[in-house]
């Protein structure tokens, strides 16, 4: 799909390990602009999840993601915006995409083959969120461009502020057993514009909008059962620039210190 001199030259933009990651990378960027300058989809969407962190605020990146994770933004049938999905993807990377539909999540699955020399298949992995239609501090307009031999392109994404962004974060690394969402706070952590009060309000909210409260005890117990899974920070190795150092317990501290410790303990 994409020739391989220019996915060559995206590397400039997307120093992943392999090929295959710089070329998911190039379609991910192109999708955004076909996304977002859609009138039914930059109206109906905003941009959230950790693609989002390093597409629109930690530049360059640290780690590859290799999916696009969406909100809708009102809450209204998502028939309209599943067929406008279609129309601007399918053209250009999969005429028959798989989806399902369900649980407040709609998942788009676009699948495509790698320019390698032994080509290895890909899908692109969109998941629209069909149920938190909030935003803790408003939704902003961040310009994106995407400058290749294989397209060129601009728009304006609508997406949440770095540290809503962190917060919906925080929360993913209490609900699930991911290593990457402890180092992407840990990196955006060292950003100038990232606020631990903030962070937490952010946390606080959305975890209430779910039903739930979770203590600063709550937390340390969780993350401190998760280190002791050898399998927390597997995913984390494969995923970031070539030469990029990490430590477990460093990115534990940091995060314990800046945020978890900020929670309120009252029970």
């Amino acid at each position: 799909m994409i020739p391989r001199d220019y996915i060559t030259a995206w590397r400039a933009e997307a120093p992943w390990v392999e090929d295959a990651q710089v070329e998911q990378d190039l379609v991910i960027s192109r999708a955004l602009i076909d996304i977002f300058s859609h009138p039914v989809l930059k109206d109906a969407l905003a941009f959230r999840g950790g693609t989002a962190l390093y597409k629109l605020f930690l530049k360059p990146a640290a780690r590859y993601s290799e999916d696009i994770d969406l909100v809708q933004v009102k809450a209204e049938p998502a028939g309209d915006i599943m067929t406008a999905l279609r129309d601007v993807l399918s053209p250009w990377l999969d005429d028959n995409p798989r989806y399902k539909q369900g649980d407040g999540r709609v998942t788009f699955r676009f699948r495509f083959q790698s320019e390698d020399p032994t080509p290895q298949p890909l899908s692109l992995k969109v998941e629209i969120n069909t149920r938190e239609h909030f935003a803790v501090h408003g939704l902003e307009d961040i310009p994106f461009e995407v400058q290749s031999r294989w397209y060129e392109g601009a728009c304006a994404i609508p997406s949440y502020g770095l540290n809503e962004l962190l917060g919906t974060k925080l929360r993913a690394l209490y609900q699930r057993r991911k290593g990457r969402d402890l180092f992407d706070l840990y990196v955006a952590l060292q950003h100038r514009d990232s606020d631990p009060e903030r962070i937490i309000e952010t946390f606080n909210a959305y975890m209430e909008h779910g039903g739930h409260e979770v203590t600063r005890t709550q937390f340390t117990d969780n993350l401190a059962d998760k280190l002791r899974n050898r399998q927390f920070g597997a995913d984390i190795g494969p995923l970031l620039r070539d030469g990029y150092d990490w430590n477990l317990e460093e990115m534990a501290a940091t995060v314990s210190e800046e945020l978890i410790s900020k929670l309120n303990d009252d029970h």
